[in-house]
This record gives C-alpha cells, structure tokens and sequence, in this order.
C-alpha cells in the first residue's frame, strides 16, 4: 500500500480544462503584434473596418489548421523534438520530409531567432533612446544581437534549470504591454472628450493607396497581403497541438484550441483598435507625442521596456526548441557533419550542448548574411540604395530593420506551408488508412479549409513578389536615374522586390534542392 500511494504521488500532474487554455493564449500571444500592426494597417488600405476583417480572416485559418492538427498529432505515437518535421515524416513521403528538416534546421530557427534578437534591440533603443532610435549604428545593433543570440543558446546548452527559470520571468512580464496596449487608446479618447481627432489611423487612415501594388488594387487582396504579418503575431499557435499527454481531457482538446484562438483573436483586435485610435501610423510609435504632451512620456519607454521582456520569452522560446531539434537529428545522424557533433554527445551526457553548438553555428552564419545584405542597402540616411557605406556611425540601422522585416514574413509563410503539407498528406491517410489515427469528425471540413488557406496564401505571396516587382520597374520611367525627382521611394520598392525574389529563392533552394539530390542519390543506389 505505502509503495503504490508513492507511485500515485510521484505521478506528474496533468493540466485542467483552465490551464490548457492558458497555454493556448500563452503560446500564440507575443510581441508581433507591435511590429506589424502597421504593415497589417497598410495592407488594409489604412481602413480600421478592413484591418478587424484581416485578423477575423487570418484567425479562421489559424483555428482551422489548429483543429486539423489534432488528428495528425493522435497518429505521431510517441514524442519527439521533431515538431512539425514529425508530423511531415508521419504523413508525407521522404523527400517532402527532408525538406522540411533542411527548412527547420537551416532557415526557420535561424532566421527567427535573428529576427527576434533584432526586434529586442530596437524595442530597447526606442524605450531608452526613442528620439534616436532609428539611427543606431548597423555594426552596433549587430554586436549587440550577436551577443544575446550566444547567450540564449548557451543557457539552453548547458543549463535546462537557469533556461526554466528565466523563460518564466519573461513569460509573466509579457502580458502586461498588452494590457496597456488595449487600454491606450480608449484612455486617449477619454482625455479627448470622446473625439478621434487627426491623430487617429481611425480618421486619417490612407484610403487611397500610395504606391498600387498588387495588395493595393483590391481590398480581397490587401487582406490576402496581411496574412504573413498576421501570423508572425501568431506564431508558435501550433505548439499546444502536441499536449494532449499532458491534459486530464485529451477529448476537449478542440474545444480548448477554439476557445484559446478565439480570446487571443480578441485580444488582438483590441490591441489593433487602440493603437489605431490615437495613432497614424498604426503603431506604438505614434502615440510617443501624444504622451509626451500630456507628461506621461515615461510610459512610452516603459512600453518598449515590457515589449523587449515580451520579445525575450519569444527568442528563449525558440532557441530551446532549436536546439532540441538539433539534438535529436544529431542523435539519429540526419544532419551535415553529424560525426564531429555525435563525438561531442558522448562526451558530454544529460547535456544538449551538441544541438546547441549545431544551432549557433549556423544561426550564426545567417546572421552575418543577413545583417550584411541588411546593413549593405541603408546609407547614411536610412534610405536603402545600394550606395549605402558600412562601419561609420552615420550608417544607421534601418535599412537592416526593413531587411528583417522581409525576411521574416518568409520565414513564417514557409513553415505554415510545411504545415498544410501534413494536413494534406492526413487528407489522403483518411483513405489510404496507412498511418492509424483517431478520427476527428472536425478534421475533414478543417482540413479542407487549411489547405484552401494555406495555399491561397503561398500562391499570392509568390504571384505578388513577381507582380510587383514588374509594377515598380514600370511606373517610373527614371527609376534607374538616382538623382530623378520622386524617384527614391520608387528605387526603395524595387530594391524590396528584387530581395524578396532573392530570399524566396534562397529559402526554396536550401529546402528542396538538397532533398532532391539526395533522393536521386538513393535511387541510383
């Protein structure tokens, strides 16, 4: 009797109805939100009414794929730190699943990673420093993020506890921006008497489009362009999808995925609404007047303070997971100089330090591309040209800021991709029955929409980028001349669409070029 009552206590605790959806929201809510309101904005013609149907639209398809998951994840036995490579090798053939691992390991986590890290740095530079924050020098936000890049993969490497410990701090701090975020607004119409005045994106909103690109000729459209933005606000919605071992009601899984989508949608529209009632631009950045005329200019850094802790719990997040899939393609000898990292993981035991010296050397990697594409095209002016110079303190860092911004509705786009390729290849299990799942009567009519979403979504990010490009080359006939009136937005643009067509080839390449050599390689075999 004492020995099974030790058994029973020794059992770990599995979380309730309340606690799983806490989760839900815990996962998908992060600081995304403040760096793409006002593209979302944009894309949505400046309209307040447009931008609501964006993230109504958006969230539809994230709930739908969200749901679908749940049949996928009954039919991956076991557990893994594969993620969404293991529902790919579950459900698709080889080559489909190679190219996800190669996406995951040597484009996904990097890019994120640097995206999130230099996302921090401007949140703190803007809370501290917000008359000069667009006009940090390159090389200086660079070391900087490089620095806390090594940081978190060092704590994941060799420390599970400190990494546990300081993933919770920031995961507490993280919510209270947003709670200021969905109240500013409301508070600045309560000092304005109830009135919207000229400061709002509400009254002044850009209805008329400036440059007609391809999101700006139909409002459809333009809610199709938002998508990208709108689930990097969302990413990481797919992580809860994988806890049903750790609920006391694996069967109220959809139930709790439905209601935790939901409140973060809310959430975020509220969040949206406020920002854009007393500000233009649709971001934070526009209420930093507004505060300071009414000498509450402190909350404005204390914003961007809670912002960068919000962006902390993200990069923590993402780096753990990093690493853990490192591990695990070390320790099944899937990944590219796997010999000289199994050596390491005898060495060392109970410790994920080869899956994180994989992760940081290739993360790192990235990070001196992308920052010297990113630093090459901002010149002394912050206009992305390619006469831009490097390494004076008169090269700012917002050309760098745009390129991350680029590359990061890529990075995001791919891995929903990769996503709707599993709920595919659940679709035809359902009749094949190769793989032995539990049967969600949910799952086909959420599948169906998740592969219609996902899809719409590549083919018009894809479409556009070569549409656009066509656009800009085209509109102004001295857009090769530097020097012509009116030309430098123009010249911007097409900069933007020749590196989007670049990095959509690069990410494309990496991906499935090296599966499909393998795969032939086999075959010849």
């Amino acid at each position: 009797m004492p020995k099974q009552l030790s058994q029973k206590q020794s059992s770990p605790k599995k979380l309730g109805f309340m606690s799983c959806i806490l989760v839900v929201i815990g996962s998908c809510i992060g600081a995304g939100i403040f760096f793409k309101n006002a593209s979302i904005l944009g894309n949505a013609w400046g309209s307040i009414v447009l931008t609501i149907i964006c993230w109504l639209v958006a969230a539809t398809g994230i709930l739908c794929i969200s749901l679908a998951l749940v049949e996928l994840i009954s039919g991956c036995k076991g557990t893994s730190n594969l993620g969404i490579g293991y529902w790919v090798k579950t459900f698709n053939n080889r080559y489909l699943y190679k190219s996800c691992r190669n996406f995951m390991v040597y484009i996904y986590n990097p890019i994120l990673i640097i995206s999130i890290a230099y996302y921090f740095f401007q949140a703190i530079f803007t809370a501290f420093f917000p008359c000069f924050s667009f006009f940090v020098p390159w090389w200086l936000l660079a070391l900087l993020a490089l620095i806390l890049i090594t940081w978190c993969f060092f704590v994941s490497g060799l420390s599970t506890r400190a990494f546990n410990i300081q993933n919770w701090i920031v995961m507490c701090l993280k919510f209270i921006p947003l709670v200021f975020a969905i109240l500013i607004g409301f508070i600045f119409i309560y000092f304005n008497h109830g009135i919207v005045d000229g400061n709002s994106a509400w009254i002044n909103g850009n209805h008329t489009p400036a440059n007609k690109l391809l999101s700006n000729f139909s409002p459809v459209l333009g809610v199709i362009a938002s998508i990208p933005a709108i689930m990097f606000a969302f990413n990481g919605f797919y992580y809860p999808a994988n806890m049903t071992s750790q609920m006391n009601e694996p069967k109220k899984l959809p139930k709790i995925m439905i209601i935790g989508i939901i409140l973060v949608t809310i959430i975020y529209i509220l969040i949206s609404v406020s920002i854009c009632l007393c500000s233009k631009s649709g971001d934070i950045q526009g209420l930093q007047s507004w505060l300071d005329e009414h000498k509450v200019g402190f909350l404005y850094s204390l914003m961007y303070v809670l912002i960068s802790i919000g962006l902390l719990s993200v990069i923590n997040g993402t780096t753990v997971g990093y690493v853990n899939i490192a591990q695990e393609l070390i320790k099944s000898k899937e990944v590219v100089f796997n010999e000289r990292f199994d050596k390491l993981s005898n060495k060392i035991h109970n410790k994920p330090l080869p899956g994180a010296c994989y992760g940081f050397i290739f993360t790192f990697i990235f990070f001196i591309i992308c920052t010297l594409i990113g630093c090459f095209f901002a010149n002394s002016d912050g206009i992305p040209t390619p006469s831009g110079k490097f390494g004076g303190f008169d090269t700012n860092s917002t050309g760098l800021l745009s390129f991350v911004d680029l590359i990061s509705n890529w990075d995001v786009m791919f891995v929903i991709c990769f996503i709707g390729v599993a709920i595919l290849g659940g679709m035809i299990n359902r009749k094949t029955n190769k793989v032995k799942v539990t049967k969600n009567k949910m799952f086909l009519p959420t599948a169906i929409v998740s592969v219609t979403f996902v899809g719409i979504s590549l083919l018009y990010m894809v479409v556009a980028q070569f549409v656009d490009l066509g656009i800009v080359a085209v509109a102004n006939k001295n857009i090769w001349n530097m020097n012509a009136e009116n030309s430098n937005q123009w010249n911007i643009d097409l900069i933007t669409q020749i590196l989007g067509i670049v990095m959509l080839l690069i990410y494309s390449g990496v991906a499935f070029i090296p599966s499909l050599i393998s795969e032939k390689s086999i075959k010849q075999a």
